[in-house]
């Protein structure tokens, strides 16, 4: 279990809005049912003059109720949203992943037609007005892995506009489109 990792979680559920939105509106419909509508449903007479009283005769009492009511969906609220993303943590490094990977990484169509791109990704190819796979790779390049006569990784492409090679690794998709992973070589 990654201690770290949970205590950034939670601190991150803490800095979201919409943990303390959720809490005040589940705490009121909390505290409205239990302190209003329940004693109306039981007919023990104005529901606002009972819960008068009853904060007249026992306020501390009342008060941890009331609190209680916004707690108990606090707390749920950070556990639910912590144990999710620790749960799905490796899931959801993945689906950043083409965000933040500095060198290409995209899914083309069959026809070289870019379909999706990492940010960084997209930046590069803003950059050197690329808009489908042969740009980068080649057309020769292209074909090969399109009709699988090139292996999935090892095979490298030179890219002039950068003057730097690339080791290519592509995969195929389940729709029939190609994941392309370009890394840079050094020297």
């Amino acid at each position: 279990m990654d201690l770290r990792l949970i205590r950034r979680l939670i601190w991150d559920k803490f800095h979201d809005r919409t943990t303390y939105v959720l809490a005040i509106f589940v705490g009121t419909l909390i505290n409205l049912y239990g302190q209003l509508l329940v004693p109306w449903f039981r007919g023990y007479g104005d529901p606002f003059f009972m819960f008068y009283l009853e904060f007249y005769k026992q306020p501390s009492i009342t008060i941890f109720s009331v609190f209680l009511g916004y707690a108990f969906p606090f707390c749920v609220g950070i556990y639910s949203s912590v144990a999710t993303r620790y749960k799905n943590r490796r899931v959801e490094s993945i689906a950043d992943f083409p965000d933040r990977k500095p060198d290409p990484v995209f899914r083309a169509a069959q026809d070289g037609q870019l379909v999706e791109v990492g940010a960084a990704t997209r930046a590069f190819f803003d950059k050197h007005q690329i808009d489908c796979a042969q740009k980068i790779l080649g057309q020769e390049t292209w074909e090969e892995i399109v009709t699988g006569k090139r292996a999935e990784s090892g095979t490298t492409v030179y890219f002039a506009q950068e003057d730097v090679n690339f080791l290519i690794t592509h995969a195929p998709t389940e729709n029939n489109e190609i994941n392309i992973y370009l890394s840079r070589l050094p020297g």
